[in-house]
């Protein structure tokens, strides 16, 4: 037993013997006034005092002796406590000899079998002095009567009871308290693993990167790890008893639609667009499974899902960048096929017109042809630009010096009209970086004019460049037109899927192939109604990047115009 341990037993001890003592002392109290008010009961007063004594004596002595002699003193001055009140009652003959049985369980409970057995001789040893000489012990007490002594064969039959009745219950006691003591250490051990296994399942499931929600049968979340709180940009509390629909922002009917696929398979997964941080969508990855316990029964539903939105969009840029290396190979022969011949015919109306001197309608058809074929180059020229953009010359630039000079060809345009703004926001005066000048004016061109041409009545088109990080540098072309929906975004940098009347429908796929060639990405923000804001990243000290690098380059944007 630890110095800790018997501190506290040796406590819980005086503290019952206060108690029973003072309990004895009423019962005599009314047993005198009652029931004997002429018999005196002092004797059993002065035990009573000698108890309370002892009581005080064990406190002043609790801070010098050891726990354990301590508690063995305790319980030897229990057993005298137990002697006196037995002479009080008749001596060995006394009906309350079986007091002698607390000290001795009380002893194997706290000190197990070897205390059990020590205080148990000990009571013997006390009860069978009593019975051989007790009538001196009376009178100390100052009992006027005491019951007559036993006969040798009673005694004897006294002593062998009393012995085998300390004895057996020394034993028994240790016995029990030591399957309990065992018991208690293996609950404690039990406890103790079941504790570490929840800490551990708990650190686990708030570890992983992926959101995990539960819910009930209704389909109300009742959890959500940390994942899932960093994913959606809320805190569990905020979502606890949630529809998981209104959660995920899932279209009605889709959680019946769930809990009919889980009916007949254990697992089903999705993709959806879903809301997010801020209003932001997000392209999440979610697997769903019922949720049961050991038995069986099914107790909700879990979703395990994932933030797949760069992802997804790393896979829409694959497709892109397939589609276009396959229409860079095939724009490549059959634009110098067309421009040849286009130029003969050109050449040859050109001339007939000036030779013939037409008028009326064929002066009017051979205008047409002029113009059309005019428009046709542009479109050729703008062909040869996606597919095969040039020599990459690249050299340290001003970068709002290049956009200042776009701007200077912008404000002459037809794109350009009292109706529209140009606001620009630099950091710095000068913001320097390693790019193609050429290239670099193409895309700042035509970004403008696409901002325009999006805001047809009218609008402020914002340009941004600022240093966002010690090598990147961030240009941004933000206009107030009518926006895009998903559909549009994704076919944004496709060729030939321009959302203009007019234009060949390239303008886009060539920025995205310059940006590409830089070494930089470009993102798209935009929504019905609330404009469009295209993002570019250029790395100041950036190498020429060939027009068929690899994808992982490359971050899409988290959508396309």
């Amino acid at each position: 037993m630890g110095r800790a341990e018997a501190g506290g037993e040796l406590r819980w001890l005086m503290v019952l013997r206060v108690v029973t003592v003072t309990t004895l002392l009423v019962s005599a109290f009314g047993i005198e006034l009652l029931i004997h008010p002429g018999q005196t009961l002092r004797p059993l007063f002065t035990l009573t005092a000698a108890a309370y004594g002892m009581v005080l004596l064990y406190a002043v002595l609790a801070r010098l002796l050891n726990g354990v002699v301590l508690l063995y003193l305790q319980l030897t001055g229990d057993a005298l406590l137990v002697t006196g009140f037995v002479a009080i009652t008749g001596g060995a003959g006394s009906p309350m000899s079986f007091l002698y049985l607390l000290p001795v369980a009380v002893a194997a409970t706290l000190l197990y079998r070897d205390g059990g057995l020590v205080l148990a001789a000990v009571c013997w040893v006390l009860y069978g002095w009593l019975a051989v000489g007790g009538g001196a012990l009376a009178a100390a007490l100052g009992v006027a009567e005491t019951a007559a002594q036993l006969a040798p064969r009673a005694l004897l039959y006294s002593l062998v009871s009393h012995l085998l009745a300390f004895v057996l219950v020394a034993l028994l006691a240790s016995r029990l308290a030591e399957m309990v003591r065992s018991q208690g250490r293996e609950l404690v051990e039990r406890q103790g693993a079941v504790a570490r296994l929840q800490a551990l399942n708990e650190n686990i499931v708030e570890s992983i990167n992926s959101g995990l929600v539960t819910t009930d049968l209704e389909g109300r979340v009742n959890f959500m790890n940390r994942g899932g709180s960093e994913i959606l940009g809320t805190r569990p509390d905020q979502v606890f008893g949630l529809s998981v629909e209104a959660l995920f922002a899932f279209e009605p009917g889709l959680l019946r639609e769930i809990k009919r696929h889980l009916y007949t398979h254990r697992r089903y997964r999705f993709e959806r667009w879903c809301g997010g941080r801020e209003g932001q969508r997000m392209y999440l990855g979610i697997a769903a499974s019922n949720l049961s316990d050991r038995a069986g029964a099914p107790l909700g539903t879990i979703f395990i899902f994932q933030d797949l939105t760069d992802i997804h969009a790393l896979e829409q840029e694959v497709r892109l960048k397939e589609r276009m290396a396959a229409l860079g190979g095939m724009a490549a022969g059959m634009a110098h096929e067309l421009r040849n011949p286009l130029a003969a015919i050109s050449g040859a109306v050109q001339y007939l017109k000036g030779n013939l001197r037409p008028d009326g309608e064929t002066l009017e058809l051979m205008d047409i042809i002029l113009r059309e074929s005019h428009r046709l180059d542009a479109a050729i020229r703008d062909f040869l630009t996606f597919a095969r953009p040039g020599r990459f010359a690249s050299q340290e630039c001003d970068l709002v010096r290049l956009i200042e000079d776009s701007l200077k060809l912008l404000s002459k345009s037809r794109e350009f009209t009292g109706r529209h703004a140009v606001e620009t926001d630099f950091a710095a005066r000068e913001v320097w970086c390693e790019v193609d000048p050429n290239r670099m004016k193409q895309v700042f061109w035509n970004l403008a004019t696409n901002a325009l041409k999006a805001m047809p009545g009218g609008g402020t088109l914002a340009i941004r460049v600022a240093a966002v990080e010690e090598d990147r540098v961030e240009i941004a072309f933000a206009d107030q037109g009518k926006g895009m929906d998903e559909r549009e975004v994704e076919a944004y940098f496709q060729p030939f899927r321009g959302s203009f009347d007019e234009g060949t429908g390239l303008g886009a796929a060539i920025v995205y192939r310059l940006i590409e060639e830089h070494g930089g990405r470009i993102a798209l923000e935009t929504a019905p109604g609330r404009g469009t804001r295209v993002r570019i990243l250029l790395p100041r000290r950036g190498t020429p990047q060939a027009a068929e690098a690899p994808a992982e380059r490359a971050q899409a944007a988290g959508g396309r115009r």
